[in-house]
């Protein structure tokens, strides 16, 4: 019977342990592999996604400032002061040569790109920060076909592209 005993305790350990489908994260691939809904950021433009009145509570904007469109996918705000952001919308197409899905592309900096990168999750979605000495890139991805890109510049700028993420997941609908 402790033969039996001790199997069952080993055999418990390797479904426990992993060996049941768990993929390494700097390994996967897909959105489903984390425990959060696919977002599609790029239903609505960057500048409704992150409203005035969170940029100005960010301090990224002066009270009665705006964001301006720079382009469909892209939204910038500043206080003209010392501090800016740019947001953007990235959409992979599936059939485009161009680029890597934004799973694996954004894992891939995160963990292979260098000191400058780290790996960092918002609100469960996977992404990277990139500090410079005053400002900070973050990318991340928010399904297997869309990312968001946040670049700051401001003290503390990605500890604010981090809150400013959070605002941008908040206001994006599930595909």
């Amino acid at each position: 019977m402790r033969g039996c005993g001790w199997a069952a305790v080993a055999v418990a350990a390797v479904l426990v342990g992993g060996c049941g489908g768990e993929v390494d994260l700097a390994d996967r691939d897909s959105i489903d592999q984390f425990d959060v809904p696919p977002l599609d950021p790029g239903a609505r433009h960057p500048c409704d996604l992150l409203t005035d009145e969170t940029a100005v509570d960010l301090g990224l904007l002066a009270e009665g400032g705006g964001g301006s469109p720079q382009s469909d996918q892209n939204c910038f705000f500043t206080d003209a002061v010392d501090s800016s952001v740019d947001v953007r919308v990235r959409t992979h197409a599936p059939d485009a040569d161009e680029n890597d899905p934004p799973v694996p592309r954004i894992l891939s900096a995160a963990f292979e790109g260098g000191q400058a990168y780290e790996y960092v999750t918002v609100e469960g979605y996977p992404g990277y920060t990139e500090a410079f000495s005053d400002s900070c890139n973050l990318e991340l991805a928010t399904s297997d076909t869309h990312s968001l890109f946040v670049q700051v510049s401001a003290d503390d700028a990605c500890e604010t592209a981090i809150e400013t993420a959070r605002s941008l997941i908040a206001a994006s609908p599930e595909l």
